[in-house]
């Protein structure tokens, strides 16, 4: 059977606004192939079940035979179990939780900052800093560093283009080698520096890997938390019953956070690389194609989530897919859970006519989230 290749236009990475799109290809079937502007032709799944279930087929790889030094998070087992269990400890809930405190004192204070009488970019002062200044504190880096590695990494965001991941690789892994070198010599009590003491059986965490851990654990915590904050914003003042509800029933901060995830998910699809020819509902995925699991189009499949192009702070979202599934499935959840839920819970409390200032552009990547988030804070 010949599958149609889904133009460009139509691409769920592509378009301001997925949805229709990705609806036209769910009906399709179970499998289509689609044109993107980052991996060209590749297989593309849409149902929610099917996603689930591919999410956690270890057929698949998250990585390519050339794609050079072991990259720590994205390995597959044995490696990727070893890592995890070693970098599970510092995203347990009690430890995030135990961060709450100074995550709420982090945010009272950029909000203190921000004017209010006119408009600002709350992607640029606020949604921006917070995570950077949270991954720093977890991994131990100075406060003084803040700016150097917004600096180094911004271009995370800035598209799937070589020449930003070339050199957002670059620029980070200077930082990263740097900082590893430091906490050898003076050891704290950071994330950091238990991956470099953190023990396996007998086993320590390589240098390479060490090396590739911090870039992933800053590169992940930085897209996703922003876009997460950002979209966020953006859903409830887009939906001023859903933004009127939140401010009536502040305590609903929690389903909130989770319907933002799956109604706009930080990214919206995730790559995985055939280890061998596998059969998907009568289908061939030959060894050394991709299949693109979207996890827009599985959160807004309504065979899981009724009316899913509806927002509903009170919707069950149990089993959403922003955060992926399986042995991939995001160590730091928690974490930004933590900082959606005070960030954008203080902003509505503390800002109640919070308004926005100007038309938004999606950018067309990988990464779901916003150039800008042009507001008027007020009151």
């Amino acid at each position: 059977m010949t599958l149609p290749t889904v133009p460009l236009a139509d691409s769920p990475i592509a378009v301001a606004d997925p949805y229709p799109g990705l609806d036209r290809l769910r009906q399709e079937g179970p499998l289509v192939r689609v044109e993107t502007t980052f991996m060209g032709e590749v297989w593309l799944v849409t149902r929610y079940d099917l996603a689930r279930e591919l999410l956690a087929d270890l057929r698949f790889s998250r990585r390519r035979d050339d794609d050079g030094p072991v990259a720590a998070v994205d390995s597959d087992p044995p490696d990727h179990t070893r890592i995890r269990r070693l970098v599970r400890k510092a995203f347990t809930h009690r430890r995030i939780e135990e961060l709450r405190d100074w995550v709420q004192a982090l945010v009272d204070g950029m909000l203190d900052g921000l004017e209010t009488d006119r408009p600002i970019d709350l992607l640029d002062r606020f949604a921006y800093p917070l995570p950077i200044a949270v991954i720093c504190e977890m991994l131990g880096a100075p406060a003084k560093d803040r700016a150097d590695v917004r600096a180094r990494t911004e271009k995370i965001l800035a598209g799937e283009v070589e020449e930003n991941r070339e050199d957002v690789y670059a620029r980070t892994k200077e930082y990263i080698v740097d900082l590893i070198a430091q906490k050898r010599r003076a050891p704290g009590d950071d994330l950091m520096s238990g991956l470099i003491a953190a023990r396996d059986g007998g086993e320590r965490l390589s240098e390479p890997e060490l090396v590739e851990l911090g870039i992933a654990l800053i590169a992940a915590g930085y897209a996703t938390t922003t876009n997460l904050i950002g979209n966020g914003v953006h859903a409830l003042l887009t939906h001023p019953a859903q933004h009127a509800l939140l401010k009536e029933r502040p305590e609903l901060i929690g389903s909130a956070v989770e319907e933002f995830l799956r109604y706009e998910s930080s990214f919206s699809a995730a790559g995985q690389i055939a280890r061998e020819d596998v059969q998907v509902e009568g289908m061939t995925i030959r060894k050394g194609e991709v299949l693109l699991v979207s996890f827009c189009g599985a959160n807004h499949d309504p065979a899981k989530f009724p009316d899913p192009h509806r927002l509903d702070i009170t919707r069950e979202t149990s089993g959403h897919l922003a955060f992926s599934h399986g042995i991939h499935h995001c160590l730091g959840a928690p974490l930004a859970r933590l900082e959606a839920q005070v960030a954008i819970g203080t902003l509505v409390r503390r800002f109640p006519d919070i308004r926005l200032a100007g038309p938004v552009r999606w950018r067309e990547n990988i990464m779901r989230g916003l150039h800008k988030l042009p507001v008027v804070l007020g009151g």
